[in-house]
């Protein structure tokens, strides 16, 4: 895939360590004797690092965040370029920057009464939002593809961030709700939403990455088949796209190619018309069907994507 121009790539934030192969939804072929008698780990089959083939491990569990709170946007040291997932609950803007999440990760809120599950995996780019719980979800610290896991408090399900879907444990095989959401920056999103609030987090105990709380979430340039993971990289965001599944069809929109042509862009899958929206300069985009309404999409690296919608749709001009 060529290089996005110079122009996008300038973004330089700060590093992470998060999520993240491909060959990862594969179960190693072993024999699965018990490897921890520790009540606050969860054994299953999964990578332990980036790029690792899937092993039998003993999973820690660090508490998710549980005590986001909402900010005055004026007084926060927010730069035009942060990373932020935004969203609309009850009818009011909200921005939720992602460098809150660098050290948890995963995060639970709930507004009149009803919870939500916000997620965070830079090594896959990804960003979401879902329908949550009221005992809430913590942080797994190992990977299914290279992707983000969360346990689910109540039955200690274990879920992929990218599938949505619970791989190990009561609820194994379910699926998460996902949500409507737009991963931007924040010089789109309150430009967008003037009036917007904006969700902090001033909360330090607990997070899985200590060292890592309120740095600047950036996308990295590493993939599964490069090699050696280094977590110093600079914003190189060639690969990433505007993912979503409609009914039991899936499509998946390289930013590279929608620089080649002005959005927005009409396009049917599943018998159903929708509307993509790009914006080249802030680097995202999302998705709305033909009354307005914003659907559940996600920003991720083609190979993440791909990883976990094997039949997904690759979207070309020529298609339509």
């Amino acid at each position: 895939m060529k290089s996005i121009r110079s122009t996008y790539v300038a973004i330089s934030l700060s590093c992470i360590l998060s999520c993240a192969t491909r060959e990862g939804k594969e179960n190693a072929e072993q024999p699965l004797a018990p490897v921890t008698n520790d009540p606050n780990k969860i054994e299953l089959v999964a990578q332990e690092w980036p790029g690792q083939k899937p092993t039998l491990y003993a999973m820690p569990v660090h508490t998710g965040l549980d005590k986001l709170e909402f900010g005055n946007p004026s007084e926060l040291d927010l730069n035009d370029q942060d990373l932020v997932l935004g969203m609309t609950l009850n009818e009011e803007q909200i921005a939720l920057p992602l460098s809150y999440m660098e050290g948890f990760e995963v995060a639970n809120f709930t507004s009149n009464e009803e919870s939500y599950l916000f997620t965070w995996c830079g090594l896959v780019g990804a960003a979401q939002m879902f329908k949550g719980n009221a005992s809430g979800f913590d942080f797994g610290r190992a990977l299914i593809g290279n992707n983000l896991l969360m346990v689910d408090r109540k039955t200690q399900s274990v879920w992929n961030q990218l599938s949505n879907e619970s791989i190990h444990g009561e609820l194994k095989g379910s699926k998460l709700d996902l949500l409507p959401s737009i991963q931007t920056t924040w010089k789109y999103w309150k430009s967008k939403y003037p009036n917007t609030k904006v969700l902090i987090n001033k909360d330090t105990v607990g997070a899985a990455f200590p060292s890592l709380l309120f740095k600047k979430p950036y996308y990295t340039s590493w993939q599964p088949d490069s090699g050696n993971f280094y977590m110093d990289q600079e914003h190189q965001p060639d690969n990433l796209g505007l993912g979503l599944e409609i009914k039991d069809s899936a499509i998946y929109f390289p930013f590279e190619t929608l620089f080649e042509k002005t959005s927005p862009i009409e396009y049917s899958i599943s018998e159903q018309s929708i509307t993509i929206h790009f914006d080249e300069s802030e680097l995202t985009a999302w998705a709305e069907n033909s009354e307005g309404t914003l659907l559940p999409t996600t920003i991720a690296y083609d190979w993440a994507w791909e990883s976990f919608h094997p039949e997904s749709y690759i979207f070309e001009y020529d298609q339509e």
